[in-house]
């Protein structure tokens, strides 16, 4: 099997150590790798558990692909990044050939954590100056990231196989077969409770703080899971335990654009840190069309318009400011509005201040990668109150993120019931967190519900950005199998215990 001869090499060839830049250990089999060779003291240790965080970077692009570029927000840049692949994402016709199926950068960064987990242990005997306490913590932000990768795994393939121990021995058998959406669930949530009991709970220093996984930042992720799960009222308690934290940290409205530069927000919970050193950050290449650049996305600017008036605010402004919102929507914010065409640019992850012309500089190009944020807590929370009927509840929480957008408040029982609230509910999501990699997986998880599949059909199949018609991307959504992502047929090919799934075995 492919992806598990990659963690069997992860195993052999990688602890990824940070030292100003990514490098590769020198090692030898397995077993002296293991015992004879590494996981001696403290500092190795500590130098493999950062190496776990940046084994995520690997990870991104595919996430961005699996978790948002199916939504209604893209459409295609002028890279020649941009290829077939991606316009299958964006068609909802993906065949099993498809480059962006690849999950060996996910699978070696579980491979990778699973001999952290099993190994780092051994270091205790070594170094009388590494404490038990030390490592505990250090184990929980293991079991945190594990669970991160699993639930981006779980959230686009549903079935996948659960790999929980690292690769030791030739003699073990590398074939391994999916399991249930509900069986890796549960492992998540295991890894998560283990995760807030004993990750720590935060740190001194701004990137560790926000750049590492803490006590909150496994509660936002458990949330999430809690949401995907339909446990709403498990979602909205930890929900609440996180607002216990955060609810005084939201930037004034016209502070929004800091969240994206410099980063490291008030309000953050967990991102991918970039700096001088070490791997670039993606994402000006993702989007930035200007400036010589040539993005492999771009904002699908008619459903965006489309959208702000009939689900927003129905506005008489010129296009430098078409709706009432005066943070997200207005030029050089969020997006740079065009002056013809239907697409526009995502400027959020490329200026250096908003509302005017201000790219950032070529040496000052890295965006972190947001994973949580307080306001997509908030969210979650609106949408488990949505779900269990509570609409006064789920407003009063929207009506925070609206106040700290200079948006007025909605009044009760405006954003409607039922369907209504949450096509209300997903665009203010959209407009609050486009572009930021889970709009899709949000748009599958409300639309899984009895009773909510056209939300995501009727979103999906209109004004699609490649031109094609509503009644074809229409049809290709209406089995709910298509919203989940086919195997690689790479992998399917490699292990006979890797059934293609019934809905993609004709392509």
């Amino acid at each position: 099997m492919k992806i598990l001869n990659t963690i069997k090499y992860a195993a052999l060839g990688t602890l990824l150590i940070l030292s100003g830049c990514t490098k590769f250990l020198d090692v030898d089999v397995p077993d002296n790798l293991v015992k004879d060779k590494f996981w001696q003291n403290r500092e190795q240790v500590y130098s493999s558990l950062m190496g776990l965080y940046t084994s995520l970077h690997t990870c991104l692009g595919n996430f961005q692909a699996w978790g948002d570029i199916r939504s209604s927000l893209y459409a295609p840049g002028p890279s020649t990044n941009f290829s077939i692949s991606h316009s299958q994402f964006m068609e909802h016709d993906i065949y099993t050939n498809n480059g962006l199926l690849s999950w060996t950068n996910q699978y070696k960064a579980i491979g990778w954590i699973n001999a952290f987990i099993k190994n780092a242990p051994t270091a205790l005997k070594n170094d009388v100056n590494f404490s038990e306490a030390e490592l505990k913590t250090m184990l929980g932000e293991a079991h945190g990231l594990r669970a991160l990768v699993y639930f981006y795994l779980v959230r686009s393939f549903k079935e996948v196989p659960l790999v929980k121990e690292p690769y030791e021995s030739d003699t073990q058998n590398l074939n391994t077969a999916p399991s249930s959406e509900s069986d890796v669930l549960d492992f998540i949530e295991e890894d998560l409770e283990l995760a807030i009991k004993d990750a720590p709970a935060t740190f001194s220093d701004t990137r560790e703080r926000y750049g590492r996984i803490t006590k909150n930042a496994a509660r936002a992720i458990m949330a999430d899971v809690k949401l995907w799960r339909n446990d709403y009222a498990a979602c909205i308690d930890l929900c609440k335990t996180l607002d216990g934290t955060y609810a005084n940290t939201l930037v004034r409205p016209q502070d929004w654009y800091n969240i994206f530069y410099p980063g490291n927000s008030s309000e953050s919970i967990f991102e991918f840190q970039y700096g001088l050193q070490g791997p670039s950050s993606p994402l000006y290449n993702w989007f930035a069309i200007t400036e010589g650049a040539t993005a492999t996305y771009s904002a699908n600017f008619t459903n965006i318009r489309i959208n702000s008036g009939d689900l927003l605010y129905p506005s008489t402004m010129p296009d430098k400011h078409f709706s009432a919102d005066t943070i997200r929507l207005k030029n050089y914010s969020a997006f740079t509005i065009p002056s013809a065409g239907s697409t526009a640019e995502v400027y959020k992850f490329l200026g250096q201040s908003p509302y005017q012309r201000a790219y950032r500089r070529q040496n000052d190009r890295v965006s972190n990668y947001i994973f949580y944020r307080y306001r997509e807590v908030l969210f979650m929370k609106a949408e488990a109150y949505g779900m269990l009927g509570q609409y006064d509840e789920a407003e009063k929480v929207i009506n925070i993120i609206r106040e700290h957008c200079d948006l007025p408040a909605l009044t009760p029982g405006e954003s409607g019931i039922g369907t209504e609230f949450f096509n209300r509910l997903l665009m203010e999501r959209e407009f609050e967190l486009g572009f930021e990699g889970k709009e899709w997986f949000a748009a599958v998880r409300i639309s899984r519900r009895p009773g909510y599949t056209d939300v995501l059909v009727e979103k999906a199949a209109t004004n699609n950005a490649l031109g094609r018609p509503y009644q074809v991307i229409r049809a290709r959504l209406l089995n709910m199998e298509s919203w989940f992502l086919p195997y690689s047929r790479i992998e399917v090919d490699n292990n006979p215990l890797l059934p293609q799934k019934d809905f993609y075995k004709s392509k």
